[in-house]
């Protein structure tokens, strides 16, 4: 007799709730500092306690895993995952503390290895999010999942309709007793015994959907130039560097040693004075400086399927290679530009699922130039 393989499945609405833990994670990140900031970093205590927030945090994941062992309805899981983003964004930001002899929450490479915990869980999110393989009892534990969203009366019509398409291809399980079990649900949900709920979406759904109207409703030439724009912004501090160098290159030996009295300068002005970190994260700027400019030019030109992928390993590699080092030289300053490379990832992202994503059977014609200006 042949060993069962082991199955593991995940949540149905896996993807949802980590989501939800990851924006709770960032932004407790950014409002601890900034509170510590604009405060003065205060400290809860006395002369011998001291109760850092680190504490805080364990209590949350605590609760959280408490919530998600006891309960079992949706509600729970929701409040399972903002708590859990919540007491890993308190409990992460005094890893400074945790890593050094003196116990230092300053200590330069903790931002970095927050923001790469942070990077490690959105490829957890990624994961999460791409379509399993299918499998009949995957399927079967998903149907069985969905009914109890039913009788919690969370089951909208569309849910229904992936309800009874689980349940299909659960009949053709290799274990009777999956084929037996999803031929009578299969049945008594075709029957319309499985009430459906008003489909009122949640306040996550509600953004989404306001978001996806005003980026509809900008046009699909604004959002190419968007992206055009953000490209560019991109590939031209590649550039000026770049000239900047290939023009000290063939400059006398004094203005060679005057540029790099101004990059030591520079450096030294940053709050981690680390001059070969500045050095590599000039290198990798120009390289995906370049990168930005190809793909600029190929969205330019019409190519906008291939542009549009090399725009998205462009601001991939802003995000993880860029950004890690800005965050060990600039520390939590480097928010500010993660963010607007995130907000171009989405208007990318966006871009390609409303226009450059065919139907079944459907395959779209590149935007040339010309349809552009004819749009």
């Amino acid at each position: 007799m042949a060993k069962r393989r082991r199955l593991i499945v995940e949540r149905e609405d896996a993807g949802n709730y980590l989501l939800i833990s990851l924006i709770s994670f960032a932004a407790t990140v950014i409002i601890v500092r900034l509170f510590l900031e604009l405060t003065g970093y205060p400290q809860l205590g006395n002369s011998t306690l001291h109760i850092a927030h680190l504490l805080y945090g364990g209590v949350l994941l605590f609760a959280a895993v408490l919530i998600a062992l006891i309960w079992d309805n949706p509600g729970s899981m929701v409040v399972a995952a903002i708590l859990s983003g919540i007491g890993i964004g308190l409990f992460i930001d005094e890893v400074g503390k945790f890593i050094t002899q003196n116990n230092d929450y300053f200590y330069p490479a903790a931002a970095p290895i927050i923001y790469g915990f942070f990077l490690l869980t959105v490829l957890l999110f990624l994961l999460v999010r791409r379509p399993d393989e299918e499998d009949p009892r995957r399927e079967m534990i998903n149907a069985l999942e969905q009914l109890q969203d039913a009788i919690y009366g969370e089951l909208d019509e569309k849910e229904g309709e992936r309800l009874v398409e689980n349940l299909k291809t659960a009949r053709l399980a290799e274990q009777e007793e999956i084929v037996k079990m999803a031929a009578v649900l299969y049945e008594y949900v075709e029957q319309g015994n499985v009430p459906f709920a008003d489909n009122n979406p949640s306040f996550m759904q509600r953004i989404w959907h306001r978001v996806e109207e005003w980026g509809k409703r900008l046009g699909r030439k604004w959002h190419k130039y968007l992206i055009l724009a953000g490209l560019f912004l991109t590939a031209l501090g590649a550039i000026i560097t770049f000239g900047t160098l290939i023009w000290i290159a063939v400059s006398p030996a004094a203005t060679t040693q005057e540029f790099l009295t101004e990059l030591v300068a520079e450096a030294q002005g940053n709050k981690v004075n680390n001059l070969l970190g500045h050095y590599v994260r000039l290198i990798v700027e120009i390289a995906n400086g370049i990168v930005a400019l190809v793909a600029f030019y190929w969205i330019l030109r019409g190519w906008e399927r291939r542009g549009t992928i090399l725009a998205i390993v462009s601001v991939v590699l802003s995000l993880t290679a860029v950004q890690l080092i800005t965050f060990y030289l600039d520390q939590f300053t480097a928010i500010i530009p993660t963010l607007y490379q995130f907000g171009l990832l989405l208007v990318i992202l966006s871009y390609r699922s409303w226009y450059l994503s065919p139907q079944k059977g459907q395959k779209l014609p590149e935007l040339t130039a010309d349809a552009v200006s004819a749009t």
